[in-house]
Formats: structure tokens, C-alpha cells, sequence
């Protein structure tokens, strides 16, 4: 059960999940946090794929069960294979693409504030410097939300769509 009681939404609020029930109890914190949540997926220079490696890889790292449950589905939906995913839960990046393992290695690196100038070369080689900054703002999002989610213990809840 949830930490904090629900709130009651607004029909014409777009998403009514249980995170937006418990983040909507202060309306403005919640809209500056949803609106971040949106931007750092509809603004990225980085590939469907390749966001939902790098969240996974965060989510996995936090063991954040509510996130992860969500983000299982649309890594799914984003070409992400059930084995890929075991694969990121379980820590083994060793059968992805160089590519996209040092993407997942720098979402690990910055969650857990430990970026070091060789893994940073290493993503230069492969990204611009849009999609790295884009990678460190999902990375550090998808840190926030795991946080707040396990903080208030989120009720699981069938996953979106």
C-alpha cells in the first residue's frame, strides 16, 4: 500500500496511473515533474531502442519494481527482446551492440554518479553531444522517478497500454 493517500484526478488530466494519483497530491510539483517525464522522450535526439535500454539499465540498477513493470511492456513494444531484457536484469550487457551497451553503461555511470572520462570517450564515439546530454537527462530522470516511486511504495498496477 502506498505511502501517501491517493488524490482524486481531473477527468481531462491525460494519464491516470497510481504514480500521477500520488504525485498529483501537490498539482504544480506534478506537472513540472510530467512535463520532464514527457520531454525526456519526446525531445530526444535518441532512438525508441535506445531510451528504454537506457531506462531499463537505471531501473534494473535501482531494482525499481513499478517503473520496471512499465517500461518492460514498451521496451517490448520498442523492439527490445524479452531475452534483452532477462539479459539487463540480470546485469549481462555482454550480447548488445558496443553501442548500445556503452549507452547502458553510462546510464549506470550516471545514476550512480561514477562517470569516468574513458566511459565518457567511449559514448563519444558513438553519440554527439545532443545524445549523450540526452542520455544523462533520461538516465538521471528515470533515477528520480525510481526513487519517488519506491519512497511512496507505489501499488503495482497493470502496465500502460
Amino acid at each position: 500500500m502506498a505511502r501517501i493517500a491517493p488524490a482524486d484526478l481531473p477527468e481531462d488530466l491525460p494519464v491516470h496511473n497510481n504514480i500521477v494519483r500520488l504525485t498529483y497530491r501537490n498539482p504544480d510539483m506534478h506537472r513540472g515533474f510530467a512535463s520532464l517525464s514527457g520531454r525526456v522522450h519526446s525531445a530526444s535526439h535518441l532512438d525508441h531502442r535506445l531510451r528504454e535500454l537506457v531506462v531499463l539499465s537505471v531501473l534494473a540498477r535501482l531494482r525499481a519494481g513499478y517503473e520496471w513493470q512499465q517500461h518492460t511492456v514498451a521496451a517490448l513494444r520498442a523492439g527490445v527482446t524479452s531475452e534483452e531484457v532477462a539479459a539487463i536484469e540480470r546485469g549481462d550487457l555482454s550480447g548488445f551492440a558496443d553501442a548500445e551497451r556503452v549507452a547502458m553503461e553510462v546510464a549506470v555511470a550516471v545514476d550512480g554518479v561514477a562517470m569516468s572520462n574513458p566511459l565518457w570517450e567511449a559514448a563519444r564515439r558513438h553519440y554527439d553531444e545532443v545524445q549523450l546530454l540526452d542520455m544523462a537527462m533520461l538516465a538521471g530522470f528515470y533515477g528520480l522517478a525510481a526513487r519517488v516511486v519506491l519512497a511512496l511504495d507505489v501499488d503495482l498496477e497493470e502496465p500502460a497500454g
